[in-house]
């Protein structure tokens, strides 16, 4: 497979990931995460818009097709599929399996199918993100944690979009999934909370946004 093709496909993916966090794709999210100018971002874009697989609308949105979304939700099969196996398997944390997953995504459809036997058929990844073409449910009601009163106490669900930034910060503050947090104080910017009435750690609101949680 051509570098080309892989790098179209990282952005397909990329858009996936950033509507399932945002609702919709900007250019200047897309362009910070797989670290390019925007200029270059719009480029690729343009390639991606003319193949039918994203439209452009106002304000700089990006959304992809439904041929566009069929090949995205492809490659995030494979791509949850491999950090599940990483995670679970080869014991790497939850920044370390997203980053190597990427390799697992070209591999032929069999290894993979065969790699979520092994794992007795989950439904979702580590970070509490749905497998496409699994039957996922969420239970309950689940809120960002920016939005989370002071005083909750909230388990961790979901970490939205597994954006790079967002994951090595979650990580190095001990925070997954199942993980259990009580808010001790918020501000504007930041989020100070107890991570399993063990740790105090000040969470800024850009990652909190990113944090799905259920509160009591």
């Amino acid at each position: 497979m051509s570098y080309a093709k892989i790098r179209l496909e990282d952005y397909l993916t990329t858009i996936y990931r950033l509507e399932e966090a945002l609702g919709i794709a900007r250019i200047k999210e897309l362009s910070s995460e797989l670290g390019v100018s925007p200029a270059t971002a719009s480029k690729v874009i343009k390639k991606l818009e003319e193949k039918g697989l994203v439209t452009r609308e106002k304000y700089h949105y990006i959304k992809l097709t439904d041929k566009g979304r069929g090949l995205a939700e492809a490659i995030i099969r494979k791509h949850r599929i491999a950090e599940l196996f990483l995670s679970k398997i080869l014991d790497f944390n939850d920044y370390e399996a997203h980053y190597y997953a990427h390799y697992f995504e070209h591999l032929p459809d069999t290894i993979i199918e065969r790699i979520h036997r092994l794992l007795e058929y989950p439904s979702a990844c580590p970070h509490g993100n749905p497998l496409p073409g699994t039957n996922y449910t969420e239970k309950g009601e689940f809120i960002r944690l920016s939005e989370a009163s002071e005083g909750s106490k909230c388990t961790v669900k979901r970490l939205l979009g597994e954006l790079r930034d967002v994951l090595k910060y979650i990580v190095s503050a001990s925070i997954k999934v199942n993980t259990s947090l009580t808010i001790l104080s918020k501000s504007s910017d930041s989020i100070q909370v107890s991570i399993e009435n063990t740790k105090e750690v000040t969470i800024p609101t850009r990652i909190a946004y990113y944090i799905l949680v259920k509160c009591e």
